[in-house]
C-alpha cells in the first residue's frame, strides 16, 4: 500500500517556513527543501534546526545541495525528490541554425556577471525577460549558450530549460551549481574577477565550436530527461515513509 488514508492530513512546508512545523500537532509533517540559502535568513535564530531529532518529520530535498545539508544535520527521514519542467521542454524538435546571442536571466545577474558581460562587449547578450513560454523555448532552441553566474539555492529552473533546449551552459560554482548530481556539466567557474579571461575564452569556444561543446552536455541533458522517470518513483518512496510514520504513531 502506498496510499495514505483519505481522512488523514499531510502538511508540507517550504523550507522558508520550517520553523512553523512545531506549531501543528495534527497530521504528518514534511519540509520540502526547494532551496537552502533562504532558510537561515527567513528563520528566527532561536528556531534554527528546531526540527533536528524529530522523527515524525519527513524531509524532501529537491537537490543534492539540500540533501548534503540535511545529511550533515542528521535528520532521520530524508528523501531526494527532484522535479520536472513543463512538458513543452521535453518535446522533440528539429535542430535549426543557432545564433551567437548569449542568453541570460537579468533577474539573477549578479554584480560579477555584469562586470563579465561588460568585458565581453564584442559579444551579443539576450535577456530572458517578458517572454511567453513559447518565446522562451524558441529563443533557447536558437541559441548556443546560456550564461548564469547567479546564486543556485536549488536546481534552478531556467538553466535546466536551456539545457533541454540544446543550449550549452556556463555557470558559477555557487550552491547547487557546484554539485554534479544537480548540474552535471564541467563549464563552471568561480565568480572572481581573476577568472573573467578564462570565462570569456570558454564562451568564445562555445560560440565557435558549438557542436563539439554541445556533446559535453549530453550527460547533463540525460540527467534532465531522467527526472521524468525518477520523480514518480521518488514520490512513492516518500509516500511509503509517510505511511510508516502513520502506522508507528497509531501503534499498527
Amino acid at each position: 500500500m502506498t496510499r495514505l488514508p483519505e481522512d488523514y492530513d499531510v502538511l508540507i512546508f517550504p523550507e522558508i517556513w520550517a520553523s512553523c512545523v512545531s506549531d501543528y500537532s495534527r497530521g504528518i509533517k514534511c519540509i520540502h527543501w526547494l532551496g537552502i540559502d533562504a532558510y537561515p535568513i527567513r528563520t528566527p535564530k532561536e528556531k534554527l534546526g528546531a526540527f533536528i531529532g524529530d522523527s515524525d518529520i519527513v524531509h524532501i530535498a529537491q537537490s543534492d545541495y539540500a540533501q548534503d545539508f540535511l545529511k550533515k544535520l542528521g535528520v532521520e527521514h530524508l528523501f531526494k525528490c527532484t522535479d520536472t519542467l513543463n512538458e513543452d521542454f521535453y518535446t522533440e524538435y528539429e535542430e535549426e541554425e543557432r545564433s551567437d546571442a548569449i542568453l541570460y536571466n537579468p533577474a539573477k545577474a549578479t554584480a560579477f556577471q555584469h562586470r563579465l558581460m561588460a568585458e565581453c562587449s564584442d559579444m551579443t547578450f539576450k535577456p530572458i525577460k517578458g517572454m511567453t513560454r513559447a518565446e522562451v523555448i524558441n529563443a533557447m532552441r536558437h541559441a548556443k549558450l546560456y550564461l548564469d553566474f547567479g546564486e543556485f539555492p536549488g536546481r534552478e529552473r531556467i538553466p535546466r530549460e536551456a539545457g533541454l533546449c540544446g543550449c550549452c551552459l556556463i555557470t558559477s560554482k555557487i550552491g547547487s551549481a557546484a554539485y554534479d548530481g544537480d548540474f552535471a556539466h564541467d563549464y563552471k567557474f568561480e565568480s572572481k574577477d581573476g577568472h573573467i579571461w578564462a570565462i570569456k575564452h570558454k564562451m568564445q569556444y562555445v560560440l565557435d565550436h558549438y557542436e563539439e561543446a554541445r556533446e559535453d552536455f549530453e550527460r547533463y541533458r540525460q540527467q534532465l530527461r531522467d527526472d521524468t522517470r525518477d520523480v514518480p518513483k521518488q514520490v512513492k518512496d516518500i509516500a511509503r515513509a509517510l505511511i510508516e510514520i502513520l502506522n508507528n504513531n497509531s501503534g499498527v
